[in-house]
């Protein structure tokens, strides 16, 4: 039975190690931490239960077909919420809660601007094309070869994907209303990059949230993470934690072991890395034998950092829902300060989960609140306890501003996480919060491949590699590199 070796738990990883058991490769899982998850990870503290890090569930059909393969479903697992409204969001000029329902959402639209709702229709139209076309023929490429691109169905429909324009010109085709242009832009900010260097095709994003609809597990999202581990060790994973991946040994182009921890060597027949894709090349690879150089990375345009503060509030926050976008601040100014001045924002946009909306059970008591706010910096600077404190009063300011009373009186707990927890928690290159900013020369076969080059038992998949950053396209990760080792070792698994 061939070895394969998983450094990292996240998401792809879980996913990986779940399809590979599946084919009758003999698994383990090596984790530099005490628990699996990576960034989709949860601690408790005084009765709190805070999801560290990725807090929408879009896309669901994505997590269908995950426990679909291993003849499950997400209910045998976790209960499923739609949340309506979807989310809020809130402008200069007014605080829109965004409904579940389609209908509702084209009343919203055309009480904003006129016959905009006629556009949103045809606009959700094309991202439904988009979306149902990148399932089917991007979102799975292996990224191994251009020619995989030359694909008849992609070439017949290239005109239907807008790769060539940014997200914002194709929006503003469609919408002259700037809090309707900021409402379809936003998602880009969570793929790592801005409305005008995102292209296109990302609305398809659109309608994966105005159709697929957003979602909550009650529990938490790291019930998905607690659903896949248990497949795993159903499939005959083996975990180990607190193994802190240092180093690869490379003889003749091929790795000969890991070391962990200082001294404990680990040989497998093939490695996966779903720890940091650049840390990986950077620091586990002799010069010699990296793809990518130093200088490669300095090129990529990385994903901002954040600063995250996890609230326990001693009472009710009313006027906040589960999910909330501060957009009342200018955002080219905010994606300015990041991208081109590389400074954090004087005046931030941000996003408030609350999830004690719905799950009573991330709090202690249902008169209070648990509360994640994240907001994108740059990763160009260390912030200071200064830095930190100014973000934080600036937005308890904000959130007391929309409630009309104190809050910051009322906070039990409170743990901030920052660039430097990037780096120490997932080795995350320069502190990004999300990977690689999903660019038109960063997507797809663009993107740094799941197979390493010159290292013959070594391959990749998370957030750097195919399909890219976010849960969904984790899962989608995974299950490529199985697919890929599955192949190249079919004689052994026969």
């Amino acid at each position: 039975m061939k070895k394969i070796t998983i450094l990292g738990s996240g998401v792809s990883g879980l996913s990986a190690a779940c399809y590979l058991s599946k084919s009758g490769f003999k698994v383990t899982v090596l984790e530099k931490n005490s628990v699996a998850g990576g960034r989709l990870s949860q601690f408790k503290k005084n009765g709190f239960t805070f999801d560290k890090g990725p807090s929408w569930y879009w896309m669901p059909d994505i997590f269908d077909n995950f426990f679909k393969d291993f003849n499950k479903t997400p209910e045998d697992f976790y209960t499923l919420k739609r949340l309506d409204p979807s989310y809020q969001f809130i402008t200069k000029n007014k605080m829109y809660n965004i409904p579940a329902n389609f209908d509702n959402l084209c009343e919203l639209f055309e009480g904003v601007e006129k016959n905009s709702s006629k556009s949103l229709i045809n606009y959700v139209s094309l991202a439904k094309q988009k979306y149902e076309l990148s399932i089917d023929n991007f979102l799975n490429l292996t990224g191994t070869s251009y020619t995989e691109l030359i694909n008849p169905a992609i070439l017949k429909n290239i005109h239907k994907l807008n790769i060539f324009i940014s997200l914002r010109k194709h929006i503003n085709m469609y919408f002259k209303n700037d809090d309707l242009r900021k409402l379809l832009e936003f998602p880009s900010m969570f793929l790592g990059g801005t409305p005008s260097n995102t292209p296109g095709v990302y609305s398809m994003m659109n309608f994966a949230d105005i159709k697929g609809g957003t979602w909550y597990p009650m529990g938490g999202m790291y019930e998905i993470v607690n659903a896949m581990k248990s497949i795993a060790i159903e499939q005959g994973v083996t975990f180990k934690y607190n193994k802190n991946a240092s180093k690869f040994n490379v003889q003749n182009r091929e790795i000969n072991h890991v070391l962990c921890n200082g001294n404990e060597l680990y040989k497998s027949d093939h490695f996966i890395a779903n720890c940091e894709y650049p840390f990986v090349q950077s620091n586990m690879l002799d010069k010699d034998n990296r793809t990518y150089s130093r200088r490669y990375w300095e090129s990529r345009k990385i994903a901002p950092s954040a600063i995250i503060f996890y609230l326990g509030i001693s009472k009710k926050v009313n006027f906040l829902k589960h999910h909330n976008l501060f957009f009342d601040e200018d955002f080219d100014s905010h994606l300015n300060d990041i991208y081109t001045k590389k400074k954090n924002p004087k005046k931030p946009l941000f996003y408030v989960c609350c999830p004690s909306k719905t799950d009573q059970s991330v709090v202690p008591s249902d008169s209070m609140e648990n509360l994640f706010i994240l907001i994108p910096v740059s990763t160009k600077n260390e912030p200071t306890k200064k830095t930190v404190d100014f973000y934080f009063d600036y937005v308890i300011k904000k959130l007391e501003k929309y409630e009309g009373c104190s809050i910051k009186s009322h906070i039990l707990e409170r743990v901030s996480c920052t660039k430097k927890d990037f780096i120490k928690d997932y080795n995350s290159y320069e502190g990004n919060a999300y990977g690689l900013a999903n660019t038109l020369l960063q997507t797809a076969t663009f993107k740094p491949k799941i197979i390493d080059k010159k290292i013959k038992n070594l391959a990749y998949c998370g957030h750097f590699t195919v399909p890219g950053p976010g849960v969904p396209p984790a899962l989608i990760s995974g299950k490529i590199v199985s697919n890929i080792l599955e192949k190249k070792y079919e004689k052994d698994l026969r």
